[in-house]
């Protein structure tokens, strides 16, 4: 095939996933893993421990909270029929990303930071709920009478991530 320049045009072949993509994806995993065993040895459920409060700014509060649900406690009181067909879930939309991920042009490092940290934070909460049924969560928010879900490492990196993502996709489009 021939370009209007009369250029020789070779198919693109698909890119592979940068080594730094990988350390990223495994950086989440670790974190997440590494944090919630911490909080598992230091704190009992539904007991918070208070990290930071405030009349003025929002509190911040460690709460033990085994989460049957997904990200954000959504669903948390759900029974355990959920469980492997949310690993069954996750494994399918961490091997969806990658493929994504694998194919991000090099001059894209938001959109593959964003792919790279949803992939973490999700095979994190993947790994408790194979694990143990429920995904460990810990980290609360409240300011005055508003209260936030308990979340995770994992959570926060697939928001990041999310949102890195989709300021990507608007970049590329402007």
């Amino acid at each position: 095939m021939r370009s209007r320049q009369g250029r020789v045009l070779r198919p693109r072949a698909p890119s592979r996933i940068s080594l730094r993509w990988i350390w990223l994806v495994l950086v989440v995993v670790l974190l997440d893993q590494g944090t919630k065993q911490l909080v598992v040895g230091w704190l009992e459920p539904d007991r918070p421990m208070i990290i930071f409060s405030s009349t003025a700014l929002p509190s911040i509060d460690f709460v033990l909270s085994y989460n049957k649900g997904v990200s954000f406690s959504v669903l948390r009181f759900a029974d355990n029929a959920q469980r492997w067909p949310l690993v069954g879930l996750s494994l399918l939309a961490c091997g969806l990303l990658a493929w994504w991920l694998s194919r991000v042009p090099p001059g894209q490092p938001i959109l593959a930071t964003g792919l790279a940290l949803i992939i973490g934070g999700a095979l994190g909460n993947m790994l408790d709920r194979a694990r143990i049924g429920s995904v460990v969560d810990f980290v609360h928010l409240s300011y005055q009478a508003w209260s936030f879900a308990i979340f995770n490492v994992a959570d926060t990196a697939i928001t990041l991530g999310a949102i890195a993502t989709v300021v990507s996709l608007c970049l590329e489009a402007a």
